[in-house]
């Protein structure tokens, strides 16, 4: 086992690893960093998603224009600790709260409509989904799904929502399934049997295929979503943990947590490519928009590894700070920001020459980061 890796899981579990097996502490690792985010005051908020228009409690529109309402971008922010269970709407504009939602216990990620009327939150400890009216920042009932649907343990997008808007698809981490919700009336459907622990989903930018990583199982699995079927798994490497898809749906890309590799897949056959080598306990992925490259933070290492998509070649890492995980890009392909869990700090990365700018401080146990369009 790689010494970092070795050290990394030491620390989280408390016990040297060859003596437990690296299954079994794996699984620790899961349910510890679970309670990392849920326990003590000071737990660290989620910011999930921003929406580009809200017109209610908080982003309420200034006054009506010919083209409509006037937009007010809005970010959702999950939280959790010692009774909580709410999600706070920021208006960007004045950087101001609004009043908290109250949710379901431990809020997770959250999936926001292409049509910014709708937000919905995973719930870990309550294992249900609850949908948010963002014109009111009204919470509607609860959707009951599968166990665990958040994906805290690795800050797996834990809800995806296809591009028509029709349909969010929960990965349920403890109940080896994925559950689709129908949003028009938000209900859930059957239950898909997936892999073993299914922690990330990503949705190809035609709607037509959801890519599943399964944790425990080493593959991925495709869902049609037409008919909502698993089909045949494809083999990846070890304790994949997160999916990027290229802006022209050919490719996707699966990081293998515990192989430190990303494995790519040829969408139109379902075929994994050669696993492509970056830093120790390989962690979050995000792709450029002109879709040259891509962006793999590793979290034993400290580094991010930038991969040619063209040529499938890593590039040389770029260090940034403790345990990077999530990274964001922003729409003019210029920056990645990349949120370091261990310090709470976020490292921008200037993207035509790959340098790392001066981290800059935020709060602690970072989990997931987004940028307005």
């Amino acid at each position: 086992m790689d010494r970092q890796l070795r050290e990394l899981l030491d620390a989280a579990v408390g016990e040297p690893p060859h003596r437990v097996g690296v299954e079994a502490v794996r699984r620790r690792v899961i349910r510890r960093r679970a309670r990392e985010y849920t326990a003590g005051a000071a737990a660290i908020a989620v910011i999930a998603a921003i929406i580009p228009a809200a017109t209610g409690t908080l982003g309420r529109s200034p006054g009506p224009s010919a083209g409509g309402p006037v937009v007010v971008p809005t970010v959702y922010v999950s939280s959790s600790g010692p009774g909580e269970g709410k999600v706070t709407p920021v208006m960007i504009a004045t950087n101001t709260p609004g009043k908290p939602i109250k949710v379901g216990r431990s809020p997770g990620q959250i999936a926001i409509t292409p049509d910014g009327k709708t937000a919905y939150v995973a719930n870990l400890d309550s294992s249900t989904v609850t949908p948010i009216t963002t014109a009111t920042n009204t919470p509607g009932k609860p959707i009951k799904v599968g166990r665990s649907p958040s994906g805290l343990a690795t800050r797996g997008i834990s809800i995806a929502i296809t591009p028509d808007g029709k349909t969010a698809y929960v990965a349920n981490l403890a109940s080896d399934t994925v559950t689709p919700i129908t949003i028009a009336t938000s209900t859930a459907g059957k239950s898909i049997k997936v892999g073993r622990a299914p922690d990330f989903i990503a949705i190809t930018p035609d709607g037509r295929t959801a890519y599943v990583a399964n944790l425990d199982s080493s593959t991925v699995t495709p869902i049609t979503t037409a008919t909502n079927t698993a089909e045949k798994p494809i083999e990846v490497g070890n304790g994949p943990v997160e999916i990027a898809i290229t802006p022209d749906g050919k490719t996707a890309y699966a990081v293998n947590q515990n192989s430190g590799t990303v494995t790519p897949i040829t969408i139109a056959t379902s075929t994994p490519g050669t696993p492509i080598s970056v830093g120790s306990v390989a962690a979050g992925i995000a792709i450029t928009p002109d879709g040259n490259t891509a962006y793999v933070a590793s979290e034993g290492s400290g580094t991010v590894t930038p991969i040619t998509i063209a040529t499938s070649t890593a590039g040389k890492p770029i260090k940034v700070g403790r345990s990077p995980g999530t990274i964001a890009i922003t729409p003019d392909g210029k920056t990645a920001y990349v949120a370091n869990r261990g310090p709470g700090t976020v490292t921008p990365i200037a993207t035509a020459t790959n340098t790392a700018g001066k981290p800059i401080s935020v709060g602690r146990i970072l989990s997931a980061i987004a940028i307005t369009p």
